[in-house]
């Protein structure tokens, strides 16, 4: 198997979803790079990573996989800063507490960007 096939393999793609709303993100997670052991490091640097293991079904892996899609559908939602893929990939390859990670969990695709254009927003007045 050719070094290129190896890399393929390693490489897998997930779609994260939020139960509310239309917010996704698609990831591409390379397994070479995103060990348990790695997973385990950053998993356990934030608070409530026995939370996060329990809600993975003991799957470190997919615990850090789940917490890194949260930082990009953050990104997604906050429509003031309006950032794409790249710029999205850049603030989560610059956050505190994923050393090593770099290259792991790359952005490929999100949807589900809010639209706050005024044209489509409705007003109601209260009594007060």
């Amino acid at each position: 198997m050719s070094a290129q096939t190896t890399r393929c393999l390693s490489i897998r793609r997930y779609k994260v979803e939020q139960d509310w709303g239309d917010a996704e993100v698609t990831l591409d997670v390379d397994h070479r790079v995103l060990t348990t052991e790695l997973a385990t490091q950053l998993n356990t640097f934030w608070t409530g990573a026995e939370e996060r293991l329990e809600a993975a079904d003991g799957d470190v892996v997919m615990a850090v996989v789940k917490m890194a899609a949260a930082e990009f559908l953050g990104w997604v939602l906050d429509v003031n800063q309006s950032l794409n893929v790249v710029g999205m990939q850049k603030e989560f390859d610059e956050l505190e507490g994923w050393c090593g990670a770099n290259g792991a969990i790359r952005l490929t695709d999100f949807d589900g960007r809010p639209d706050l254009d005024s044209e489509l927003l409705r007003v109601t007045e209260l009594e007060a």
